[in-house]
C-alpha cells in the first residue's frame, strides 16, 4: 500500500491509498481533496496512519514473550550497569586451563609470579618474547623488562 496524489482537473488533489496487485493499480480509500501544499501533506500524512492500522489489522503483532520479555529487559539493564563498572578483566579462559596444567607438571614449586605468567602466555600466545611482554602489557595491565 503506497499515498498516491493525484491532480484533478479542478486544480485540485485528491490524496488516495492505493495498492498494487498482480500488476493492476486499485484505490483503496480517498483520504481527501486539498488546494493548499500543507493541507495535502496533512493528507498524505493521515494517509501513512490509515496504512498503519491496516497493516496492523491484517498482520497483527503477537506479543508472545511480554512478561518475559519485561524481565529480560530488567536484567540486561542490570548486567549492563555491573558491566559498566568494570573497568578491567585479568583472567581469559587460557588462564583457566594452563593453571592447573602449569601446577600438575610441576611448575608451582618455582615461586616465581612471573615466571608464571610469562610461561602461561608464551603457551596460550607464542611469539618472540618481546611480543610477549607486549601482550602481556595490552591484555593484563602487566609490565616486564626484557634484559639481553
Amino acid at each position: 500500500m503506497f499515498v498516491k496524489r493525484k491532480k484533478n482537473r479542478s486544480g485540485t488533489t485528491s490524496v488516495v491509498v492505493a495498492e498494487k496487485t498482480k500488476g493492476i493499480y486499485k484505490e483503496l480509500i480517498t483520504i481527501g481533496v486539498a488546494k493548499d501544499s500543507n493541507e495535502i501533506d496533512s493528507l498524505v500524512n493521515a494517509g501513512h496512519e490509515w496504512i498503519s492500522k491496516v497493516e496492523s489489522r491484517r498482520h497483527p503483532q503477537l506479543d508472545l514473550y511480554g512478561e518475559e520479555r519485561e524481565a529480560c529487559d530488567r536484567e540486561r539493564e542490570e548486567v549492563r550497569r555491573v558491566l559498566s563498572n568494570v573497568s578491567n578483566i585479568l583472567l581469559n579462559g587460557c588462564d583457566l586451563i594452563l593453571d592447573r596444567t602449569f601446577d600438575r607438571i610441576g611448575f608451582n614449586r618455582i615461586d616465581d609470579d612471573v615466571f608464571r605468567k610469562l610461561v602461561k602466555a608464551r603457551l596460550a600466545y607464542p611469539t618472540s618474547k618481546a611480543a610477549t611482554v607486549e601482550y602481556l602489557k595490552n591484555h593484563f595491565d602487566e609490565e616486564f623488562w626484557v634484559t639481553q
